[in-house]
């Protein structure tokens, strides 16, 4: 018997080296598959007839590779209008293919330290998109979330990958989001100001400003508010695209503690201002030191 396991835990190690050494370099469709059962605690309303209309219209067109963040691969849709987001479940997985091996091996290669780490990432991360879902719908532009498998579109969809090749993906087995496209902040801004879109410009901050006071309001706070990744424009209106750090707050914020989110944020913004437009440094502090101002006790 411990021969057995011994050929066993061999044959496992040198399967994870060669994995490790052959494993690919940006998307692929095995960093976005996942083996999890359903789970209760990531059900959402269903889709709305209109809305499922509009999700299976979006599913009949090929999505091009877009980009890669901390949480999700994103494909732009052909209308140009919605982001499909997988997640990227390195981090998250816990299940594989050493579910089916014995105990003492599973114990040696996937310990319960390393089971709990990547549990815990899961559910930290499904529960900020829910948060959105449920929430902070206008404020995120999120259109839909699926975090567990179901039987709704019957769809195959076809994704063109970064090197140009067509990978096919059943929907309803994956977990996704779909989110409206929205201009990186920087960019939209920096577009304004060079065009000299004094007045967009500004209503856009201010957009900004007012997303990030309505989220505290709802009693939601991002642990990783960076505004160069984490805002995108739909015009001059300001949406958060980067969900993934969602957290409720323990407590109704003071306004004290809302001057000090917009105020972390305003440094960014300021800063990004001096930086790469200088001449409208002044009409952007004005406009950051009155919103921030109207946080009242």
């Amino acid at each position: 018997m411990k021969t057995k396991i011994l050929h066993l835990l061999c044959a496992c190690s040198l399967l994870l080296a060669f994995s490790a050494c052959e494993r690919p370099k940006g998307f692929t469709l095995k960093k976005i598959q996942s083996y999890y059962d359903n789970d209760s605690r990531w059900e959402t309303t269903p889709p709305s007839p209109s809305q499922q209309a509009t999700l299976k219209d979006l599913f009949a067109h090929p999505f091009t590779y877009l980009g890669s963040g901390n949480h999700c691969y994103a494909f732009l849709s052909e209308d140009g209008q919605y982001v499909l987001k997988f997640f990227k479940q390195k981090h998250m997985r816990t299940q594989s293919f050493i579910d089916f091996i014995p105990m003492p091996a599973k114990m040696l290669l996937y310990p319960k330290k390393k089971y709990l780490r990547r549990k815990g990432e899961r559910d930290k991360s499904f529960t900020s998109y829910k948060i959105a879902y449920e929430h902070l719908k206008k404020e995120t532009g999120l259109f839909y979330l699926h975090l567990n498998k179901t039987d709704l579109f019957h769809q195959e969809v076809t994704l063109i990958d970064q090197n140009g090749e067509k990978q096919i993906v059943p929907i309803d087995q994956m977990e996704f989001l779909i989110q409206k496209k929205a201009q990186v902040g920087y960019k939209r801004l920096d577009t304004l100001f060079s065009l000299g879109k004094r007045e967009d410009a500004l209503e856009s901050i201010a957009s900004l400003l007012t997303v990030i006071t309505r989220r505290m309001e709802k009693g939601y706070f991002d642990k990783d508010l960076q505004f160069f990744k984490n805002f995108g424009f739909i015009g001059n209106q300001a949406i958060e695209i980067d969900i993934g750090e969602l957290r409720p707050l323990e407590k109704r914020q003071s306004a004290t503690e809302m001057r000090a989110e917009l105020t972390e944020v305003s440094h960014q913004l300021l800063d990004w201002t001096v930086s790469h437009h200088p001449d409208y440094e002044s009409d952007v502090a004005t406009l950051i030191n009155d919103m921030i101002n109207q946080v009242r006790e």
